[in-house]
């Protein structure tokens, strides 16, 4: 275990790629619907996983004074109400999220409003209602849930098995410490995605299209190198495609505004539209025309090795 590292993960993950992302965009997409169902767009989602990140991290400082200090799943709740948040300037938040300085003025004035960010001690923070924590709370269960389910495929891949029941113990034993990890990752990721398309629903949309051809392709063995050196292979994939009214029910975003994204993508050569079905695809030469960049696609490989990483090494500390 001592030989593992984040690269390890990176390169078994680029191998086995299609495999891999059958289940990562498929747990992408149920978090980013969520996401935009709870706080109606997914920029006031950025804006609510950054305060929470600042949340658990500043729960995990208690640790510095206190090596058993509880960071459990149960004792959440608790621990973040003992805490200040940390002040962020406007123009801070903005660098940090890549989200114009006015849009992340605007959007959490209406997070106040909604009362999931709020004040103390006139400072911003995550400080939302005792309803909609019972709310999270179920949220998070099931997040909890297909986070395990991940690091359980990676953990057998790298031949170190550790069962979805012991990973989900493990987590909610160290809750802020798994979550402050995992919420970096996620954060990291809709950045990424949003140097490219600088429209977070765009990606939410365009994740199922990928997911209808993940889901054809899985146990084919394709490697990421498979599909970048032969673009040819994703035009066995072309009859699988999605409509709009069927995007619309899965990621909850009203169906004018798939259409119109929907548009703005085949319009970006990334998916093709049937003109006779009106349905949605794959374009099969979105990859030979670099549209689906691939320093992007193994970057974002490279951010959540760096998350499976961390949390197979701490388990295995256990065992």
């Amino acid at each position: 275990m001592e030989l593992l590292s984040s690269k390890i993960i990176k390169d078994k993950i680029l191998i086995d790629y299609i495999d891999y992302q059958y289940l990562f965009v498929e747990h992408q997409s149920k978090f980013l619907s969520d996401l935009f169902s709870r706080y109606q767009n997914l920029e006031n989602a950025n804006l609510v996983l950054y305060f929470a990140r600042q949340t658990h991290q500043d729960i995990l400082r208690k640790k510095d004074y206190d090596l058993n200090f509880n960071t459990s799943y149960d004792r959440f709740w608790t621990n973040h109400s003992e805490i200040q948040p940390k002040r962020r300037s406007l123009i801070r938040i903005a660098e940090d999220t890549l989200l114009p300085k006015e849009t992340v003025r605007r959007k959490i004035l209406q997070l106040i409003k909604q009362k999931v960010l709020n004040k103390k001690k006139k400072t911003v923070g995550w400080l939302p209602t005792e309803e909609y924590k019972q709310s999270y709370n179920l949220f998070i269960s099931k997040e909890i849930d297909g986070v395990s389910k991940l690091i359980s495929f990676i953990s057998k891949q790298i031949n170190f098995p550790i069962s979805r029941e012991e990973i989900v113990k493990e987590i909610k034993e160290k809750f802020s410490f798994y979550w402050f990890h995992y919420l970096e990752a996620q954060l990291e990721y809709l950045k990424l995605w949003n140097k490219q398309f600088n429209d977070h629903e765009l990606i939410l949309i365009f994740l199922q299209v990928a997911h209808l051809f993940t889901s054809k392709a899985k146990g084919k063995n394709l490697s990421l190198k498979d599909l970048y050196s032969d673009p040819n292979i994703l035009k066995e994939f072309v009859s699988v495609s999605i409509s709009a009214t069927s995007i619309s029910e899965i990621t909850k975003i009203p169906r004018p505004t798939c259409v119109r994204k929907l548009e703005l993508l085949t319009k970006l050569k990334v998916i093709s539209k049937n003109k006779t079905s009106k349905r949605y695809h794959i374009n099969s030469n979105a990859i030979s025309d670099n549209l689906i960049s691939r320093k992007i696609t193994e970057n974002v490989v490279k951010i959540f090795s760096e998350f499976y990483f961390i949390c197979i090494r701490a388990i295995s500390s256990k065992k």
